[in-house]
């Protein structure tokens, strides 16, 4: 069976320029953005700048901003930065995250919220990030594949990503990443922070994400891919009562991961 592949990097920017004005909005908007600060937010260095590698349309940076922090903002696509630039200022730039326009050793802290999973080429992500820090400096990381959600949503969105994804590459887990890091010399900390979270979700909102690319960048997903695709929203919609929202429950962690010396 066929499945879904990495977009080239010029595609990945072109369809998350497209999303961008949604974006916010399909992933849980300022009350979630604002969870993620609070659980970066005690792990950083009020003193020092941090870098946001991937930083999107700039909702969680501005609200470590909000915080007290300095943060400056790389991302690929210019539809997703013109937001942050609304909320940051100069303090973004376009940038691929596998070749980041950052001197050698010279970033005492990182973050990225929900980037890994979304199509960079993982290795080649962590290698930048560990020739971008200090030594002894720290890369916080907020997976996207947290706790999966176990409703009836959840059940066939999971289902979805397994088949899309069946080797793995998308994983943002630590059993995933660690060994590579590894290989970077980054080493991986452990967990530092798991925060329950809840939220509403109908099956036909999340039909309609999908609809509006809800694995954009992630995966190209056309041929046997879009398929897949079109097939769990049918079956979203065959869910009892599609319009009901359903409370989804998940938890999002932080995975640290330290330069070595």
């Amino acid at each position: 069976m066929g499945t879904a592949t990495s977009p080239s990097p010029r595609r990945q920017a072109a369809e998350f320029d497209e999303i961008a004005p949604v974006y916010d909005e399909s992933r849980g908007g300022t009350a979630r953005a604002a969870g993620f600060a609070e659980q970066l937010a005690p792990l950083l260095d009020p003193a020092r700048p941090v870098l946001d590698i991937g930083v999107g349309t700039g909702i969680v940076a501005a609200e470590l901003t909000a915080r007290g922090h300095t943060v400056h903002g790389i991302d690929l696509s210019p539809g997703m930065l013109a937001r942050a630039k609304a909320r940051l200022g100069a303090r973004v730039a376009v940038g691929d995250a596998c070749r980041l326009p950052v001197r050698s050793g010279s970033v005492d802290q990182a973050v990225s919220t929900w980037l890994l999973h979304a199509g960079p080429d993982n290795r080649a992500v962590l290698a930048e990030v560990a020739r971008v820090l200090r030594p002894g400096g720290r890369y916080l990381v907020v997976p996207a594949g947290g706790t999966r959600p176990a409703d009836d949503i959840g059940l066939l969105v999971g289902e979805l990503e397994d088949r899309l994804d069946p080797d793995g590459s998308r994983r943002d887990g630590p059993e995933w990443l660690a060994p590579i890091a590894a290989a970077h010399g980054l080493v991986y900390e452990g967990t530092a922070s798991e925060r329950p979270t809840s939220f509403q979700v109908s099956p036909r909102s999340m039909a309609e994400s999908l609809t509006r690319g809800l694995f954009t960048g992630a995966w190209a997903v056309g041929g046997e891919a879009g398929r897949l695709v079109d097939e769990t929203r049918s079956r979203l919609l065959a869910l009892p009562d599609p319009d009901a929202p359903r409370v989804r429950r998940s938890a999002d962690v932080v995975l640290v991961f330290r330069r070595e010396p």
